[in-house]
């Protein structure tokens, strides 16, 4: 009988040795790890993954805790799990030809409760999720544009409110759509503003506040000095945008500026978590400024092109990822404003931030 007690005692005391020993020398995190195939470029999406603003979703109940941290090609960030639990999520971005692949890695803090250290052998509670964190990743992710603004040279101005007569119209994203209307509007907007005795004070604008419907649309005029008419039969008038703006200054041709310079910037502003990449409808007020013969074939060849801050939005993230750059002179070859009876033209516009 008491060898048998003897057996008992030496079998818990090897269970509980057993039981120890993977308590303090098993894993203390659960972990879960998932790789995507993501059709964007590396840069791109690693800065959109190194900016994800503290408070966004990992997946359903997992929320990112403090600002992530970025070293080479990984970036980490804590997170909090809905139920109080810590962890953190890792994704490590290698590039694979034009797009990227990414490693989505979530982890939990175990703690000291022991049968959750050893349900971490399966992955615990992070097994079921990382399905869903992996997933809303490539969502995210794939909604970029398919753009890299490596080389993109923006700067930072702040811009007063001028006076602004304009008409309004909208197209189609196509080359000759958009040339048709900017040719028309030379033609057609300055002896409007002749008979209202307004002068044209600066370049042709295009301002764009909006997408609707997958079509642009426009308030495109100039600049002008005089009294503001009580009613016009034609065109309307009001201030061009004011406030910060990211200037950059294009020379090319209408059918290479959205490959040069709008998806470039849209992916800037994507990866900054500054817009939805995934719709063009939220997109930040532009507008272009037009220092040459806007009616040339191919459309202009010197313009300014300007992205309006949206009030309240702080474009500090921006600096990590691309930083401004000194502001560059209006392009060369600038002619004079179309001529009126009133005031000469000036050769330099003044353009601003806010919608007219």
């Amino acid at each position: 009988m008491a060898a048998v007690g003897r057996t008992i005692i030496i079998v818990l005391v090897v269970v509980l040795g057993l039981g120890a020993a993977l308590y303090f020398l098993g894993p203390k995190t659960a972990s879960r790890s998932q790789s995507l195939e993501i059709e964007r470029p590396a840069a791109t999406v690693l800065a959109r993954l190194s900016s994800t603003p503290v408070g966004a979703t990992v997946v359903e109940g997992v929320t990112i805790a403090e600002a992530p941290t970025t070293e080479g090609d990984t970036v980490t960030a804590p997170v909090a799990f809905a139920d109080g639990g810590t962890g953190r999520v890792t994704y490590t971005v290698t590039a694979d030809g034009e797009g990227s692949n990414v490693n989505v890695k979530l982890e939990q803090d175990l703690g000291p409760n022991p049968m959750n250290r050893f349900a971490a052998i399966t992955g615990g509670d992070v097994a079921p999720l990382i399905a869903g964190a992996a997933s809303a990743a490539e969502a995210d992710l794939n909604a970029l544009p398919n753009a890299t603004f490596a080389g993109l040279q923006y700067s930072v101005v702040d811009l007063t409110a001028r006076p602004f007569f304009y008409v309004e119209n909208c197209s189609d994203t196509s080359v000759d759509s958009i040339t048709s209307i900017i040719s028309q509007a030379v033609v057609a907007i300055p002896p409007v503003m002749q008979a209202s005795r307004l002068s044209v004070n600066g370049p042709l604008m295009a301002v764009e506040p909006r997408v609707v419907s997958n079509q642009y649309c426009y308030q495109v005029g100039y600049p002008y000095s005089g009294r503001q008419p009580r009613a016009l039969l034609i065109g309307k008038t009001g201030e061009t945008p004011a406030g910060q703006a990211l200037r950059v200054v294009y020379t090319g041709e209408e059918a290479n500026v959205i490959g040069q310079v709008y998806d470039p910037m849209d992916a800037l502003l994507g990866a900054a978590h500054l817009d939805n990449p995934a719709t063009r409808e939220d997109d930040w007020v532009t507008y272009e400024v037009y220092n040459d013969d806007a009616t040339q074939s191919g459309g202009s060849r010197n313009r300014e092109i300007y992205y309006v801050v949206p009030q309240g939005v702080d474009i500090a993230a921006l600096a990590a990822i691309a930083p401004a750059s000194a502001a560059e002179p209006v392009p060369a070859n600038a002619p004079a404003a179309p001529a009126t009876t009133e005031a000469p033209a000036t050769t330099t516009p003044a353009p601003a931030t806010t919608t007219p």
